[in-house]
């Protein structure tokens, strides 16, 4: 599974993408992600459910939940991931909902709201204003509306726990002391939400966020191993290559931004 870092860390952020046929691996960040199909049909992967939507419908996706896309056939489909703060409000609501928050699928067939999302000139009070009608219309007209039955909230507590601990020396077994739940529950739940270990999961996340310094920074490789929590510089090369397939310095100058 894939933790989109970037999706998780800004604020204001908006992104939009119109594609053929997606098809996009397991991943989570803490934006909501809103998805329509213009054409053909998309199956949605949600945690251990498998969701097919039909053009027309859609499909609101809460901060912190795992999903992936598979294209049936063929499709064309119409993807926004916004921050939390667009909706401030509505996300307060859905936090006091059991499980922290839910899967929503409704129909939706508004290319005026897609060409507003879509422009990079909207302005933020009209951005604001379509994705509270998106979110609003989630909840009223939804042909199916679930909940997590309480894992939703802890795998926000796990994730936000990693987000704000990974650059320090972190143990599952710290984590179950610190939030009051059993360790050897703990550990099954967490590979049942993330379909992996504990130490698995934060040694990707610590790449992630090293992939991202390395193509936005000058910091050293040095700084960059600290900034992240490796153990060591040997640590951190050892780890990137396994994730990444290359070595720091070969990432840098491949994919360096600034």
């Amino acid at each position: 599974m894939f933790f989109e870092t970037k999706r998780s860390i800004e604020k204001h952020y908006i992104y939009t993408q119109t594609d053929e046929n997606l098809a996009f691996g397991s991943h989570v960040h803490n934006s909501y992600e809103f998805i329509t199909v213009l054409e053909g049909e998309l199956e949605c992967s949600a945690r251990s459910e498998t969701f097919l939507l039909k053009q027309g419908m859609a499909m609101l996706i809460p901060p912190n939940h795992e999903h992936s896309y598979e294209t049936v056939g063929s499709s064309k489909s119409f993807l926004c991931v916004f921050s939390v703060d667009y909706v401030a409000d509505f996300h307060k609501d859905m936090q006091n909902c059991r499980g922290g928050g839910a899967f929503s699928l409704f129909p939706f067939t508004d290319s005026g709201e897609i060409a507003l999302l879509s422009n990079q000139n909207t302005n933020k009070y009209i951005l604001r204003s379509v994705l509270y009608g998106i979110c609003g219309r989630a909840i009223e007209t939804a042909v199916r509306y679930f909940d997590e039955g309480g894992s939703g909230d802890l795998s926000v507590k796990l994730l936000r726990y990693v987000q704000e601990n990974y650059n320090n020396p972190i143990s599952l077994k710290q984590i179950s002391q610190e939030i009051g739940y059993n360790y050897t529950y703990l550990s099954n739940v967490f590979n049942k939400i993330f379909g992996c270990g504990f130490s698995r999961f934060v040694n990707r996340f610590r790449s992630q966020n090293a992939a991202e310094l390395l193509s936005t920074t000058n910091q050293s490789m040095v700084q960059i191993s600290n900034a992240c929590g490796f153990e060591s510089l040997r640590s951190f090369n050892k780890q990137f290559k396994n994730d990444y397939g290359m070595s720091p310095t070969e990432y840098r100058l491949k994919h360096r931004r600034t």
